[in-house]
């Protein structure tokens, strides 16, 4: 289970050809990896919105404040990957992610401000 300490709005850009907003997601456990989530308006999905991609990033500012080859900063979090282990089930971690997130103070009032249509 992926907890969150803090959700911040970044921006808005085009990701495979719709609007999508970047949030980024602190962990709140010590080992979790800090996230990018990207977010889209969705007519499909029960709150209006789906996660259209995730990255991981795993940058240290000590060693990634140059071209550092030893180790991959970032990387994309596929859905089947996202929330994989561990209890509940994966389909489960991956919906209370979502809900939790939109549910962070701000974050859906200014997903529904930026991603108006």
């Amino acid at each position: 289970m992926y907890y969150i300490k803090e959700a911040t709005f970044r921006n808005v850009t085009m990701l495979d050809g719709q609007p999508c907003a970047m949030v980024q997601v602190l962990p709140g456990e010590a080992d979790g990896p800090q996230l990018y989530v990207y977010i889209a308006r969705s007519e499909s999905a029960d709150d209006g919105y789906e996660i259209i991609r995730m990255i991981r990033s795993n940058a240290d500012e000590e060693i990634d404040w140059f071209n550092n080859d030893m180790h991959q900063a970032t990387a994309v979090v596929s859905e089947e990957e996202f929330g994989d282990q561990g209890w509940p089930s994966p389909e489960r971690q991956r919906k209370e992610f979502k809900a939790r997130l939109l549910a962070y103070p701000g974050i859906a009032d200014r997903l529904q401000k930026e991603l108006s249509v």
